[in-house]
């Protein structure tokens, strides 16, 4: 069996935000306010990682929504906003997430998820999108209060999987998250869904590809 154990991001990288298109254009009259909400509450969670002042990715959900309602001229009610909250948990897979995962999982690795979500959030999100028995762990950042890419995260994944962190290959279609992993000393590979690019200021990862299933082909090849 293979040693190293696969550890993939969820929101984007397996889960596709598209879910969101529909609440989104009911409260804000488009979709575009969507990838503006999505940016904000990245932004608040670095923020909150850097200043060390903890608060729950849902927290910061539902302040990014404000804020991002601020701009529009909005402000929304309470049923607005657990409308599109509460859809973060119905989120469809990927095309590719699946066939990634039955890929790994027939090669004989490890398999586990490393959200920034609260730890009800994602068991949610990977038992509604069907996706839940492929791993043995969901892990949290909440665990450690602090949010990728800081390297407490990492750390702790490999603490519950109980190996090295050199032993941990995180999967994600964020750089800042691959980056994050390989500084705190995992291996990364990163999804350049639709093209997208990699920081070129930052270390490369080994395994760089286009898709979940091109991903899983090639981890297979140099880890397998």
């Amino acid at each position: 069996m293979p040693q190293r154990v696969i550890v993939f991001d969820v929101n984007e990288t397996l889960l596709d935000l598209g879910g969101l298109d529909q609440p989104f254009q009911e409260v804000f009259g488009d979709t575009q306010a969507k990838s503006q909400w999505f940016a904000q509450l990245l932004n608040l969670a670095l923020t909150v990682t850097i200043v060390e002042d903890y608060r729950d990715f849902s927290a910061l959900g539902r302040t990014a929504l404000e804020l991002v309602a601020a701009r529009h001229g909005l402000r929304l009610a309470e049923g607005q906003i657990k409308r599109i909250l509460e859809q973060m948990q119905h989120l469809s897979p990927h095309a590719d997430a699946r066939p990634s995962l039955e890929r790994l999982q027939a090669a004989g690795f490890r398999l586990a998820a490393l959200t920034n979500s609260i730890p009800v959030v994602a068991q949610a999100q990977l038992h509604n999108a069907g996706l839940a028995p492929f791993f043995e762990a969901i892990l949290s950042v909440d665990e450690t209060r602090r949010f990728k890419p800081a390297p407490e995260p990492y750390r702790m994944a490999a603490q519950r999987l109980q190996v090295n962190t050199s032993d941990l290959r995180m999967v994600a279609v964020h750089d800042w998250d691959v980056i994050g992993a390989m500084a705190a000393g995992c291996q990364g590979a990163f999804v350049a869904r639709g093209g997208i690019a990699f920081n070129a200021l930052a270390p490369q990862p080994d395994v760089f590809e286009t898709t979940l299933e091109a991903i899983a082909e090639t981890i297979v090849r140099v880890d397998g």
